[in-house]
């Protein structure tokens, strides 16, 4: 981005590349990371200790459910992303991809209202009503977000993306607090905060010139092939989703009752351990789209140094959440949430895992493999899910899923990217 705001040019493939981010944004973009992160653990933090396990059990199922409809609309985003960081050829004025993102969105919370009889209870337990109008109002107010987020990733307008992805997530965790000072931390009330902050956005196109400026980006082909792309992302969205944030949810619908209520540590376990590694990634997923864009021939060249970052972070927080994990848990959320540390030294490789798939992923829908995206994702999701099915303990299926989904995903998109770098060379080779 220009000191003046204005979107920093992306050149075609195949001619000398600007730099993907300078200095100061990626700095931004690290700082609304952690941002994310800290806030999101707040959240976590004051359901925890406003809540009993029993209501935070089926609040974090809330959460899940919410954030996982949040991640199948991230392939708005990443498609978002990558239709405006490159460029239109043959002389096509491509759609606009703010407003095809919000009705996107709309059909999003109106399937949710219209099967929600059939769900509802299920997961959100019993007087659902209010949890499920909150689901769809933030998966409406959320499609913005993840549209404008995508436009200005993809037209490099980094501070902008930096200052929309902290504000959103500072957001929820200061509504989230008002709630429990308020109200004291009643379910329905934090769920509310949770849902709400997804309209930040509104407030940022009012005060924001670049992010006004980004409603009226155009993706890089008409309406017709912007949707199919965007839908093979969403379909692959659902199913990084379905992993990501929305484990829990599938905890509950293969583990009987019983067992369920007293799943509050696993699943608060779960989230603490996958956020150091997966929040900053969730934050640069753009910045990486929009990199491999105009590196396409590197193929999983430029993939070596961040996967060796992120394997030997995941190695050395796993060790650490083996040592001092359960008393770390217990001194921030209570004596009611101890997990042994081998499970979170699993579960920390299983975050590794996602962290790889991520990336790997972020890859792929940059060369514009659509397909392979999705097949990579679906191939994680289906593994994870027969894991869950396993006559195994609760924490040991959890476990074995969430590392051997992900790497064989993974291994899916790393193919994808050896195809593509190779088409990619040949094409740019006179």
């Amino acid at each position: 981005m220009t000191a003046d705001g204005a979107a920093q040019p992306v050149p075609p493939a195949g001619t000398t590349a600007a730099p993907t981010i300078t200095a100061g944004g990626a700095t931004g973009v690290g700082l609304a990371s952690l941002v994310a992160a800290g806030a999101g653990y707040g959240v976590l933090l004051v359901a925890a200790r406003t809540l009993s396990t029993e209501a935070n059990a089926d609040f974090l199922v809330f959460w899940s459910l919410l954030f996982g409809v949040y991640g199948v609309l991230g392939g708005v985003q990443n498609e978002t992303t990558r239709a405006t960081g490159t460029p239109a050829t043959g002389g096509v004025r491509g759609a606009r991809v703010v407003p095809w993102g919000l009705g996107l969105g709309t059909a999003a919370a109106l399937v949710l209202a219209a099967t929600s009889p059939w769900w509802g209870e299920a997961l959100l337990g019993a007087g659902w009503g209010p949890s499920m109008w909150a689901v769809c109002g933030g998966v409406l107010a959320f499609a913005g977000h993840s549209s404008l987020a995508g436009a200005l990733a993809g037209t490099r307008r980094w501070s902008a993306y930096s200052v929309l992805v902290g504000a959103e997530a500072l957001t929820r965790f200061l509504l989230a607090l008002g709630v429990a000072l308020v109200l004291a931390g009643t379910t329905v009330g934090l769920e509310v905060a949770a849902a709400a902050a997804s309209g930040v956005w509104l407030l940022m196109v009012l005060l924001s010139p670049a992010t006004r400026s980004a409603l009226s980006a155009r993706a890089d082909v008409t309406a017709g092939p912007l949707l199919r792309n965007t839908g093979h992302a969403v379909v692959a969205s659902a199913s990084s989703a379905a992993l990501v944030v929305g484990f829990p949810v599938l905890l509950r619908l293969t583990t009987d009752p019983a067992t369920f209520r007293t799943a509050a540590p696993l699943i608060l376990a779960i989230s603490v351990t996958r956020a150091p590694l997966l929040m900053p990634l969730a934050a640069y997923q753009g910045v990486a789209i929009a990199h491999f864009v105009t590196h396409r021939e590197r193929g999983l060249a430029g993939l070596r140094r961040i996967v060796g970052l992120v394997v030997a972070a995941g190695l050395v927080v796993s060790v650490l959440s083996a040592v001092a994990g359960t008393w770390a848990l217990r001194l921030l959320f209570g004596p009611d949430y101890g997990v042994p540390g081998g499970v979170l030294a699993g579960l920390t490789l299983g975050a590794t895992a996602l962290a790889l798939i991520t990336l790997t992923g972020a890859a792929t829908l940059a060369l514009g493999s659509h397909v392979a995206f999705a097949s990579g994702w679906f191939t994680a999701t289906a593994l994870a899910l027969a894991a869950l099915l396993l006559p195994l303990p609760l924490e040991s299926r959890t476990v074995v899923g969430l590392v051997v989904g992900p790497l064989a995903g993974a291994c899916v998109h790393a193919w994808a990217i050896q195809r593509g770098a190779r088409t990619a060379s040949a094409v740019a080779t006179p």
